[in-house]
């Protein structure tokens, strides 16, 4: 329509309404809330981080057979790149009468950039499915085998293992558990 502007008409404009638009009162409570919401998953996040629950966790499993007691301390929970131990005891009541050999899942050490393994194996096989190390008998009734390790940065995901205490090629004592890697 023709306005009047300093006395002449003018054609072809509108008027542009500067007033708000009217919003549901529903809709501005429902954004609200979704923001309140997302402030408080990311506030919980952080919370959580600052407690350092997603570090590493470690576990133990410990089982007894054939007159030696096996125990496994490995990471249970880990991230990519991160430093873990993984410690391997041996004991036996009265010390041991020779060399002793524990085998371990192959895949479970595909998870590990390894550093160190203290004390060194004095032999090691595989067989594709598991690795076997032999160790001199220690001194004393505990053999305890440590490795230094970190999960390998590219590793996306965790391995199941059974590590087992091995006499004449033959598992006497096994335990179970299982790595998980999270992003």
């Amino acid at each position: 329509m023709a306005e009047m502007a300093g006395g002449r008409e003018s054609k072809g404009s509108e008027g542009i309404s500067t007033a708000p638009v009217e919003i549901d009162a529903r809709v501005v409570r429902r954004a609200r809330n979704i923001r309140r919401g997302a402030v408080a998953l990311l506030g919980a996040f952080i919370l959580l981080g600052a407690f350092t629950v997603f570090g590493v966790r470690s576990r133990g499993v410990l089982s007894s057979g054939g007159g030696y007691q096996l125990q496994v301390l490995y990471p249970a929970v880990t991230r990519p790149g991160l430093a873990v131990r993984w410690i391997v005891t041996v004991r036996r009541a009265g010390g041991f009468d020779g060399p002793v050999t524990i085998s371990t899942t192959s895949r479970y050490f595909n998870l590990f950039d390894f550093n160190n393994t203290d004390p060194l194996p004095t032999e090691t096989t595989t067989d594709g499915r598991s690795s076997t190390w032999t160790f001199s008998p220690p001194p004393g009734d505990t053999l305890e085998i440590t490795m230094d390790a970190r999960i390998e940065p590219a590793r996306q995901s965790g391995s199941p293992a059974i590590t087992s205490v091995l006499v004449e090629g033959r598992p006497v004592v096994s335990v179970t558990y299982r790595t998980r890697v999270l992003p």
